[in-house]
């Protein structure tokens, strides 16, 4: 049996916060009915969060919006950039907080 869409959002989402909390404690993380919000230091914010219309994760920061589709294996990608949603937030937040941000799937 196929993993569900809104299950396969909260896993991935509750995986990034879990990886976001160990390694980056400076920001304010919440997830809530699968909306993913990041308070940054700086006081800007990311948002990640589930579309189900569309079967997407949507990111939305200052740095552009994103959307992520899942690939046939398990993979969200951005289908404009090919960067996983992991890599993507990862590099966001490596530019903005200045350390090293490694996040995986």
């Amino acid at each position: 049996m196929t993993q569900s869409f809104a299950a396969a959002v909260e896993e991935c989402l509750q995986g990034l916060l879990d990886q976001i909390e160990a390694q980056a404690p400076d920001v304010e993380a919440d997830l809530i009915d699968s909306v993913l919000s990041l308070r940054l230091p700086d006081d800007s914010e990311i948002i990640l969060n589930r579309q189900a219309v569309v079967e997407q994760i949507w990111l939305a920061c200052s740095d552009g919006p994103a959307r992520f589709d899942q690939d046939a294996s398990g993979a969200w990608v951005d289908a404009r950039s090919g960067q996983t949603l992991p890599a993507y937030l990862g590099k966001i937040l490596q530019r903005r907080l200045g350390q090293t941000i490694e996040l995986e799937a």
